[in-house]
Protein backbone atom coordinates (compact mmCIF):
# COMPACT_ATOMS: atom_id res chain seq x y z
CA UNK A 1 0.00 0.00 0.00
CA UNK A 2 2.99 2.32 0.92
CA UNK A 3 4.69 1.24 -2.14
CA UNK A 4 1.55 2.55 -4.19
CA UNK A 5 1.55 5.85 -2.79
CA UNK A 6 5.07 6.30 -3.10
CA UNK A 7 4.25 5.62 -6.92
CA UNK A 8 1.71 8.11 -6.93
CA UNK A 9 3.34 10.72 -5.11
CA UNK A 10 6.01 10.51 -7.44
CA UNK A 11 4.25 10.66 -10.30
CA UNK A 12 2.31 13.85 -8.94
CA UNK A 13 5.59 15.42 -8.71
CA UNK A 14 6.66 14.58 -12.18
CA UNK A 15 3.67 16.07 -13.76
CA UNK A 16 4.55 19.17 -11.45
CA UNK A 17 8.02 19.10 -13.19
CA UNK A 18 6.73 18.83 -16.53
CA UNK A 19 3.67 21.41 -16.58
CA UNK A 20 6.38 23.80 -15.16
CA UNK A 21 9.09 22.65 -17.98
CA UNK A 22 8.77 25.03 -20.77
CA UNK A 23 8.93 22.69 -23.94
CA UNK A 24 9.64 25.52 -26.57
CA UNK A 25 7.35 24.44 -29.51
CA UNK A 26 9.07 25.95 -32.62
CA UNK A 27 6.58 28.35 -34.04
CA UNK A 28 5.20 27.83 -37.63
CA UNK A 29 6.69 29.44 -40.26
CA UNK A 30 4.69 31.63 -42.30
CA UNK A 31 4.08 30.26 -45.78
CA UNK A 32 5.67 32.81 -48.07
CA UNK A 33 3.72 32.83 -51.83
CA UNK A 34 6.12 30.36 -53.73
CA UNK A 35 8.60 31.67 -56.37
CA UNK A 36 9.62 30.05 -59.44
CA UNK A 37 13.66 31.23 -60.16
CA UNK A 38 14.18 29.35 -63.77
CA UNK A 39 17.50 27.38 -63.37
CA UNK A 40 20.35 27.46 -65.85
CA UNK A 41 19.12 24.51 -68.48
CA UNK A 42 21.01 21.18 -68.56
CA UNK A 43 21.47 19.85 -71.72
CA UNK A 44 19.02 17.37 -71.72
CA UNK A 45 15.93 18.28 -74.54
CA UNK A 46 12.98 16.85 -72.42
CA UNK A 47 14.35 18.30 -68.99
CA UNK A 48 15.34 21.53 -70.66
CA UNK A 49 11.57 21.75 -72.18
CA UNK A 50 9.87 21.34 -69.06
CA UNK A 51 12.05 23.97 -67.09
CA UNK A 52 11.18 26.35 -70.33
CA UNK A 53 7.66 25.27 -70.56
CA UNK A 54 7.85 26.17 -66.01
CA UNK A 55 9.27 29.56 -67.18
CA UNK A 56 6.44 30.46 -69.62
CA UNK A 57 3.72 29.44 -67.87
CA UNK A 58 5.50 31.27 -64.64
CA UNK A 59 5.58 34.83 -66.80
CA UNK A 60 2.17 34.28 -67.99
CA UNK A 61 0.72 33.62 -64.59
CA UNK A 62 2.27 36.81 -63.62
CA UNK A 63 1.27 38.97 -66.08
CA UNK A 64 -2.40 37.32 -65.58
CA UNK A 65 -1.86 38.48 -61.94
CA UNK A 66 -0.45 41.60 -62.21
CA UNK A 67 -1.13 43.85 -65.28
CA UNK A 68 -5.35 44.43 -64.04
CA UNK A 69 -5.78 47.68 -61.93
CA UNK A 70 -9.37 47.51 -60.40
CA UNK A 71 -10.99 50.70 -59.92
CA UNK A 72 -13.71 51.12 -57.31
CA UNK A 73 -17.83 52.33 -58.34
CA UNK A 74 -18.25 55.19 -56.00
CA UNK A 75 -21.22 57.79 -55.98
CA UNK A 76 -19.47 60.73 -56.93
CA UNK A 77 -20.60 64.29 -54.77
CA UNK A 78 -20.34 67.13 -56.67
CA UNK A 79 -20.04 70.25 -54.72
CA UNK A 80 -18.66 74.35 -55.67
CA UNK A 81 -15.10 73.82 -53.95
CA UNK A 82 -15.65 69.74 -53.63
CA UNK A 83 -16.02 69.74 -50.18
CA UNK A 84 -18.00 67.42 -47.54
CA UNK A 85 -21.12 70.04 -46.35
CA UNK A 86 -21.22 72.47 -48.92
CA UNK A 87 -24.92 72.19 -50.98
CA UNK A 88 -24.96 69.08 -53.27
CA UNK A 89 -24.81 69.79 -57.27
CA UNK A 90 -25.33 66.14 -58.83
CA UNK A 91 -24.48 62.80 -57.57
CA UNK A 92 -23.36 60.08 -60.02
CA UNK A 93 -21.93 56.73 -59.59
CA UNK A 94 -18.78 56.19 -61.19
CA UNK A 95 -15.56 54.06 -62.32
CA UNK A 96 -12.66 55.89 -59.54
CA UNK A 97 -9.13 55.23 -59.25
CA UNK A 98 -9.18 54.86 -55.25
CA UNK A 99 -5.69 55.78 -54.95
CA UNK A 100 -6.16 59.38 -56.86
CA UNK A 101 -9.87 59.71 -56.90
CA UNK A 102 -10.10 60.72 -59.88
CA UNK A 103 -12.32 58.97 -62.75
CA UNK A 104 -12.13 56.77 -65.21
CA UNK A 105 -14.01 55.43 -68.17
CA UNK A 106 -15.95 52.53 -67.31
CA UNK A 107 -15.97 50.72 -70.37
CA UNK A 108 -12.30 50.91 -70.57
CA UNK A 109 -12.33 48.89 -67.07
CA UNK A 110 -14.95 46.53 -68.39
CA UNK A 111 -12.65 45.85 -71.77
CA UNK A 112 -9.79 45.05 -69.25
CA UNK A 113 -11.94 42.96 -67.30
CA UNK A 114 -13.48 40.70 -69.95
CA UNK A 115 -9.52 40.56 -71.30
CA UNK A 116 -8.79 38.83 -67.86
CA UNK A 117 -12.01 36.96 -68.19
CA UNK A 118 -11.18 35.62 -71.48
CA UNK A 119 -7.83 34.49 -71.24
CA UNK A 120 -8.23 32.49 -67.70
CA UNK A 121 -9.48 29.65 -69.39
CA UNK A 122 -6.70 29.35 -71.55
CA UNK A 123 -3.91 30.22 -69.52
CA UNK A 124 -5.47 27.14 -67.01
CA UNK A 125 -5.30 25.32 -70.34
CA UNK A 126 -2.11 25.69 -70.82
CA UNK A 127 -1.31 25.29 -67.00
CA UNK A 128 -2.47 21.86 -67.12
CA UNK A 129 -0.02 20.78 -70.35
CA UNK A 130 2.21 21.10 -67.56
CA UNK A 131 1.60 17.38 -66.82
CA UNK A 132 2.95 15.88 -69.91
CA UNK A 133 6.31 17.85 -69.76
CA UNK A 134 6.55 16.77 -66.04
CA UNK A 135 6.53 13.71 -67.19
CA UNK A 136 9.19 13.56 -69.97
CA UNK A 137 11.28 15.56 -67.13
CA UNK A 138 11.01 13.03 -64.62
CA UNK A 139 12.11 10.66 -67.40
CA UNK A 140 14.92 11.94 -68.49
CA UNK A 141 16.16 12.83 -64.40
CA UNK A 142 18.63 10.24 -64.49
CA UNK A 143 20.45 10.86 -67.81
CA UNK A 144 21.21 14.29 -65.98
CA UNK A 145 23.85 12.29 -63.76
CA UNK A 146 25.28 14.03 -61.04
CA UNK A 147 23.02 16.90 -61.96
CA UNK A 148 20.11 14.81 -61.22
CA UNK A 149 20.82 15.49 -57.69
CA UNK A 150 19.90 18.96 -57.61
CA UNK A 151 17.89 19.08 -60.64
CA UNK A 152 14.99 16.91 -58.81
CA UNK A 153 13.98 19.94 -56.64
CA UNK A 154 12.50 21.19 -60.11
CA UNK A 155 10.09 18.15 -60.72
CA UNK A 156 8.39 19.46 -57.83
CA UNK A 157 8.45 22.88 -58.56
CA UNK A 158 6.85 22.93 -61.09
CA UNK A 159 3.44 22.01 -59.39
CA UNK A 160 3.70 24.06 -56.60
CA UNK A 161 4.23 27.18 -59.07
CA UNK A 162 0.73 25.86 -60.49
CA UNK A 163 -0.67 25.65 -57.15
CA UNK A 164 0.30 28.74 -56.11
CA UNK A 165 -0.52 30.59 -59.13
CA UNK A 166 -3.66 29.26 -60.34
CA UNK A 167 -5.15 30.36 -57.02
CA UNK A 168 -4.05 33.65 -56.92
CA UNK A 169 -5.35 34.12 -61.07
CA UNK A 170 -8.67 32.79 -59.61
CA UNK A 171 -9.14 35.09 -57.06
CA UNK A 172 -8.21 38.07 -60.12
CA UNK A 173 -10.75 36.23 -62.59
CA UNK A 174 -13.54 36.08 -60.14
CA UNK A 175 -13.08 40.00 -59.37
CA UNK A 176 -13.12 40.43 -62.91
CA UNK A 177 -16.55 38.90 -63.26
CA UNK A 178 -18.09 40.61 -60.73
CA UNK A 179 -16.64 44.27 -61.64
CA UNK A 180 -17.75 43.44 -65.22
CA UNK A 181 -21.53 42.70 -64.06
CA UNK A 182 -21.06 45.77 -61.78
CA UNK A 183 -20.04 47.91 -64.69
CA UNK A 184 -23.01 46.80 -67.03
CA UNK A 185 -25.34 47.11 -64.47
CA UNK A 186 -23.96 50.59 -64.31
CA UNK A 187 -24.63 51.52 -67.68
CA UNK A 188 -28.37 50.24 -67.32
CA UNK A 189 -29.32 52.36 -64.34
CA UNK A 190 -29.36 49.59 -61.94
CA UNK A 191 -26.55 50.89 -59.13
CA UNK A 192 -27.50 52.65 -56.31
CA UNK A 193 -26.65 52.65 -52.89
CA UNK A 194 -29.00 49.71 -51.70
CA UNK A 195 -27.79 47.99 -54.75
CA UNK A 196 -23.83 49.24 -53.64
CA UNK A 197 -24.55 47.62 -50.03
CA UNK A 198 -25.93 44.63 -51.07
CA UNK A 199 -23.06 44.07 -53.39
CA UNK A 200 -20.44 44.55 -49.96
CA UNK A 201 -22.53 41.82 -48.43
CA UNK A 202 -22.38 39.41 -51.20
CA UNK A 203 -18.44 40.34 -51.32
CA UNK A 204 -18.25 39.79 -47.44
CA UNK A 205 -19.70 36.17 -47.91
CA UNK A 206 -17.00 35.07 -50.51
CA UNK A 207 -14.23 32.78 -49.37
CA UNK A 208 -11.06 34.65 -48.42
CA UNK A 209 -9.31 33.88 -51.84
CA UNK A 210 -11.46 36.59 -53.28
CA UNK A 211 -11.53 38.87 -50.56
CA UNK A 212 -10.63 41.34 -52.60
CA UNK A 213 -13.69 41.95 -54.35
CA UNK A 214 -15.42 43.86 -51.15
CA UNK A 215 -13.36 46.43 -52.61
CA UNK A 216 -14.30 46.88 -55.70
CA UNK A 217 -17.56 48.90 -55.06
CA UNK A 218 -18.53 50.98 -52.05
CA UNK A 219 -20.70 53.84 -50.94
CA UNK A 220 -18.48 55.84 -49.41
CA UNK A 221 -18.88 59.22 -51.62
CA UNK A 222 -15.86 61.01 -53.14
CA UNK A 223 -16.08 64.85 -53.58
CA UNK A 224 -15.06 66.70 -56.50
CA UNK A 225 -15.41 70.11 -57.44
CA UNK A 226 -17.86 71.35 -60.20
CA UNK A 227 -14.94 72.78 -62.26
CA UNK A 228 -12.66 69.60 -61.43
CA UNK A 229 -15.67 66.51 -62.24
CA UNK A 230 -16.63 68.49 -66.02
CA UNK A 231 -13.15 68.47 -66.94
CA UNK A 232 -12.60 64.71 -65.67
CA UNK A 233 -16.02 63.88 -66.77
CA UNK A 234 -15.31 65.47 -70.32
CA UNK A 235 -12.31 63.40 -70.94
CA UNK A 236 -14.06 60.32 -69.75
CA UNK A 237 -16.58 60.75 -72.21
CA UNK A 238 -14.61 60.63 -75.01
CA UNK A 239 -12.35 57.67 -73.87
CA UNK A 240 -15.64 56.02 -73.90
CA UNK A 241 -16.75 56.96 -77.03
CA UNK A 242 -13.99 55.04 -78.93
CA UNK A 243 -14.48 51.96 -76.40
CA UNK A 244 -17.96 50.35 -77.04
CA UNK A 245 -19.03 47.05 -74.63
CA UNK A 246 -22.99 47.63 -75.51
CA UNK A 247 -22.65 44.28 -77.75
CA UNK A 248 -20.34 41.99 -75.12
CA UNK A 249 -21.87 40.10 -73.12
CA UNK A 250 -20.08 38.62 -69.65
CA UNK A 251 -19.43 34.48 -70.46
CA UNK A 252 -20.19 31.58 -68.15
CA UNK A 253 -17.98 30.80 -65.39
CA UNK A 254 -15.52 28.82 -65.55
CA UNK A 255 -13.93 26.64 -62.78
Amino acid sequence: MKKNVLLTLCFAALGVFFSQTTWAAKPKKESKPYEWKMPALTGNADFDQYLLKCDTINTRISSYCNDITFYQMRPVVVTENGQEGEQEIDRQWCMIDPETNTLRSSNAAFKQNLDIILSYPMLVLEMTSLATYTASATTALPNLGMKSISYAKYLKAGPKMIAAGGAEMKKIYKAARAQAKQIKDLKAGKVDDDYARNAEVEASSVDAGSASMATLISTQPVYLAKSSFEQQMGEVKKQDATISIDNYDIPEEVE
